[in-house]
């Protein structure tokens, strides 16, 4: 269900029951949708023109993957800390961690910047202590702290441009937007966007279309909101379920919006599609994730 007119009819496409579904991510190439469960620790791909879906147990909880340059791997954000991936059987090789000190901290949600960087948040696990960071990880994986600290860092997401950087403070409430400079730099941090969490829920994790238009997930709001590249609120998709964690473009021309959701402590008698795989056709279009140059 909609209330505005730039998104078609939501429909489910993948009852997964995923406890923490996260980290959408379309890979062109395959006509294919890959996301993660981070609780049930497993990697779901969704292969569009066949409806083919296939599932890996992964080794450790998994926030985010992303493609690699001339690689055919994934290079994923998991607990202990970033790992090159198999896609085919989940194995996984130990690249680096930014925080290894921080030993409650996992990677929780991160993009890919067109230079090939990784801008990703390590959260608090037990969401108790303000721990987690904003962190840039290079090509040559070293790595640089940004934004911070928060309880659960959420995004990010990087507009078309690669001009304007969007981050998340969840249990603030708060979409924060940054300039983003050709050196890899950010700064002029200010508030795009602020939910009532009592009547909105969180903010979760969101996308850019090329119109500029941010697209956020609620946690415990049963909607993705969009908005304007000003900050102001254009439309709803309503969700049957109350747990949406992200959302991503896909399809052959970009238009789909896939959307990830939670069934984290829900009951299935009064929400079934918690943790499900949705879909809803829209009028605009997004852009594929740039791959990870190391």
């Amino acid at each position: 269900m909609t209330d505005f007119d730039l998104v078609g009819e939501l429909e489910c496409i993948w009852d997964v029951r995923a406890t923490c579904g996260e980290g959408p991510l379309w890979i062109e190439v395959e006509q294919s949708l890959y996301f993660v469960d981070i609780d049930g620790q497993k990697l779901h791909c969704y292969e569009e023109k066949s409806n083919a879906r296939r599932s890996l147990k992964l080794e450790e909880k998994t926030g985010w993957i992303l493609p690699r340059c001339n690689h055919e791997d994934f290079v994923a954000g998991c607990e202990s800390g970033v790992y090159f991936m198999d896609k085919s059987s989940g194995k996984m090789t130990f690249a680096m961690n930014p925080d290894p000190e921080q030993e409650e901290n996992r990677f929780n949600d991160g993009k890919c910047d067109r230079d090939g960087r990784i801008w990703a948040g390590r959260s608090h696990d037990p969401e108790t202590k303000a721990t987690g960071c904003l962190y840039r990880i290079d090509p040559d994986l070293s790595h640089s702290k940004w934004d911070g600290p928060y309880i659960c860092p959420n995004g990010p997401a990087i507009s078309p441009d690669d001009s304007t950087l969007y981050h998340v403070d969840t249990f603030g409430g708060t979409v924060w937007a940054f300039d983003k400079h050709l050196d890899g730099t950010i700064s002029n941090r200010r508030e795009f966007a602020r939910l009532d969490s009592k009547k909105e829920g969180f903010p979760d994790g969101l996308t850019v279309d090329n119109e500029n238009r941010v697209w956020l997930a609620h946690w415990g709001g049963s909607r993705i909101t969009c908005f304007s590249l000003h900050g102001e609120r254009i439309g709803t998709v309503e969700l049957p379920v109350p747990q949406v964690t992200s959302c991503t473009f896909g399809g052959p021309d970009l238009s789909a919006l896939y959307i990830t959701t939670a069934a984290r402590n829900l009951n299935f008698e009064e929400y079934p599609l918690a943790g499900a795989l949705f879909r809803v056709p829209t009028k605009t279009t997004g852009s594929s994730s740039p791959a990870f140059a190391g």
